[in-house]
């Protein structure tokens, strides 16, 4: 792509006008949700590249809620924080895609193949903000990651040999918040897999 282009920007590949896209279609799906998505729209609308991980005070990162056919959800441990979380993390400049993304940070933290995943939907199951505090050993101020988690099905928990890391699955029942929620009311394609 010629970098005279208006609205190209070298090195970015996930543009914020995809941001957006993917947001408004999140909240045409959830519109109770809007409140969540409003500051995300203006920061992508106004600012710089908010897929960038050096951008502040907010940026996003993309996570994989992988759900098996008899109702649990994959989580890996933490690599900065404590405890257990989706798979997931920042867009890198070779994501062409939010959904991509996810799929490249789940392959790459669990080993697993995402050829063998079947995707819910091109759009998230859920955005949400998640504040995080000042990491001082990594130079990053306190600021606000938007999570765009989209939900995966894999045919089995069996994830087979090539599979690294620290893995758990966790009763979909056990999954709070808002997200526990959406997935306790079941999906087409997970009520299809039973």
């Amino acid at each position: 792509m010629d970098a005279a282009l208006p609205g190209y920007l070298s090195g970015v590949s996930v543009s914020n006008n995809a941001v957006v896209s993917a947001a408004l279609g999140y909240v045409e799906a959830n519109p109770a949700e809007l409140d969540t998505v409003r500051d995300l729209v203006i920061l992508a609308l106004l600012g710089p590249p908010i897929t960038r991980c050096s951008t502040f005070p907010a940026h996003l990162a993309c996570r994989a809620v992988v759900m098996s056919p008899d109702q649990h959800v994959l989580t890996v441990s933490g690599t900065r924080s404590t405890g257990w979380q989706f798979p997931g993390g920042h867009i890198d400049d070779e994501d062409s895609s939010l959904l991509g993304c996810a799929l490249r940070q789940l392959s790459a933290r669990t080993g697993l193949d995402p050829n063998a995943l079947r995707p819910e939907s091109v759009l998230p199951c859920d955005l949400d903000a998640v504040p995080l505090a000042a990491a001082g050993d990594v130079d990053e101020p306190e600021h606000v990651h938007y999570d765009f988690r989209y939900l995966l099905h894999l045919p089995s928990r069996d994830l087979g040999v090539g599979v690294t890391g620290d893995a758990r699955w966790v009763p979909v029942g056990d999954v709070p918040g808002r997200l526990g929620t959406k997935l306790r009311r079941g999906s087409p394609t997970s009520a299809a897999l039973r």
